[in-house]
């Protein structure tokens, strides 16, 4: 039977024997979540999980697993993911619509809704201020010129010493099945700031709005989902913009996804989407 499910090139069983061979006397768990969808990870030591996901990142193609790095197992997957309430029908449907869809077009409805949302409350003198820093016209000549090389990007909370997640200096790294990252938050609807916990006030965004926000990213920039943790998300960036106009743009498209993080747009415009690491959070 088709299905719009990524079907995988080495099967679970292959991979967990692979990993354990790499990995020999690491704790490795496995999982398949309410929906059908199995989880296999591995713990890392937190220093070493860049470059780990690297590696692995680019064995996807050999393996059809997309990595990603959390504190939770896959045992702590399958307790989450029994909340979500998606059965394998209905993420067979979800799927159907997103490999489907006109992302860029969603994508850029993201954006504009994203950007109405933050706009309103204010009077059109606030509203005239919103559109001079963030259009993308008109903040393109206030940042610095082009770069020649993106800038050194620097891991919040997958690698860096903020361990929000207080795991004693180790990370999971967990494989999907999925065709890329941009996949994971229908895989798993949970994982980033959507649907279980309401505390993120602004992420009113669907699971496709998710996935077609990420695949823009992922084939305009070559942005890949290093980490996701709830109201956490971190993109390893392997093309980020260098020109001004360019990194005016993400910075629009920053705004319409995930307002929180883009508070000061010239700093954002200048530093963060120009480096090779976005770290997004949501309030």
């Amino acid at each position: 039977m088709s299905t719009f499910l990524h079907q995988p090139r080495l099967s679970a069983d292959e991979l967990f024997r692979t990993l354990r061979a790499r990995f020999p006397g690491a704790n490795l768990e496995r999982t398949t979540t309410a929906a059908g969808v199995e989880v296999i990870g591995v713990s890392v030591a937190r220093n070493r999980v860049r470059a780990v996901w690297d590696e692995w990142r680019g064995r996807h193609g050999e393996t059809g697993w997309w990595p990603y790095v959390t504190r939770l197992s896959p045992d702590d997957v399958a307790v989450t993911g029994g909340r979500d309430r998606v059965d394998a029908a209905a993420l067979e449907e979800l799927m159907s619509g997103v490999v489907c869809q006109d992302h860029d077009a969603l994508a850029a409805s993201v954006t504009v809704s994203g950007f109405r949302w933050s706009a309103e409350g204010g009077d059109e003198e606030d509203a005239e201020e919103w559109r001079d820093a963030y259009d993308p016209d008109r903040l393109a000549p206030e940042l610095g010129p082009a770069l020649a090389q993106p800038l050194p990007g620097v891991s919040r909370w997958g690698t860096g010493d903020r361990d929000v997640f207080r795991t004693h200096g180790r990370r999971w790294l967990n494989f999907v099945p999925a065709r890329g990252g941009y996949e994971l938050p229908v895989l798993l609807p949970w994982l980033i700031g959507t649907g279980n916990w309401s505390g993120y006030g602004d992420r009113i965004l669907s699971l496709a709005d998710d996935a077609a926000v990420l695949r823009r990213w992922h084939e305009q920039w070559g942005a890949e989902v290093f980490l996701a943790q709830g109201a956490y998300l971190e993109l390893v960036v392997d093309r980020p913009p260098l020109e001004p106009r360019a990194a005016a743009q993400v910075v629009t498209e920053l705004l319409g996804y995930c307002r929180d993080v883009v508070g000061d747009p010239r700093g954002v415009g200048d530093g963060m989407a120009r480096s090779t690491m976005w770290s997004l959070w949501w309030d």
